[in-house]
């Protein structure tokens, strides 16, 4: 391994550390400022907006990057098609989790119910998860344009799948909890 690929690699460690120090404490912000405000009725209602659109960005580009690995996986795409969507599709994927954090702070959520505590642990665990899929597009951009997923070492498959099996999961979960407290 060169000298300066093991500098880019820590470079990139330093850069997703500091990412999961910022998601976490803008997670945690966010539940701080929802015990401090007790929004109007017409902020609540205009935060009930920005939360739905910001699920229907945030969970949208995310159900179109897993499509793409998922076509990838089945051989029907290439890497490079996963690549491209996943960079274009990330801005919209992260401003939909900070639309989704920002408003969910003006939206008094109950936080002595367990299912409320639920939603939140999944609402960070999508967060952590999305970090960690960025050394995913580091990875792929390594490969060959026409990499086979079943060309990746087992371990790397594994992991991969992993990481969509979370996020759908947890993205589900928050989206259930959530539609259930509002309907509650």
């Amino acid at each position: 391994m060169t000298m300066t690929l093991k500098v880019k690699q820590r470079r990139q460690q330093r850069r997703r550390a500091v990412a999961y120090v910022l998601i976490t404490a803008g997670w945690a912000a966010s539940i701080w400022v929802s015990t401090l405000l007790a929004p109007p009725p017409w902020l609540h209602t205009v935060a009930v907006f920005v939360h739905l659109a910001s699920l229907i960005v945030g969970l949208g580009a995310v159900l179109m990057v897993e499509w793409y690995a998922l076509l990838w996986a089945t051989e029907w795409r290439s890497v490079r098609d996963l690549r491209q969507v996943d960079v274009t599709l990330k801005p919209p994927i992260w401003a939909g989790l900070i639309g989704l954090l920002a408003s969910g702070a003006l939206l008094q959520p109950d936080l002595e119910a367990p299912t409320t505590i639920l939603k939140l642990v999944a609402v960070l665990m999508v967060s952590i998860n999305g970090v960690a899929l960025t050394q995913w597009t580091a990875y792929l951009g390594r490969f060959p344009r026409k990499m086979r997923f079943r060309a990746l070492p087992r371990r790397a498959r594994i992991r991969f799948i992993a990481a969509a099996i979370l996020s759908q999961l947890a993205w589900w979960t928050a989206v259930i909890v959530g539609m259930l407290n509002s309907t509650t």
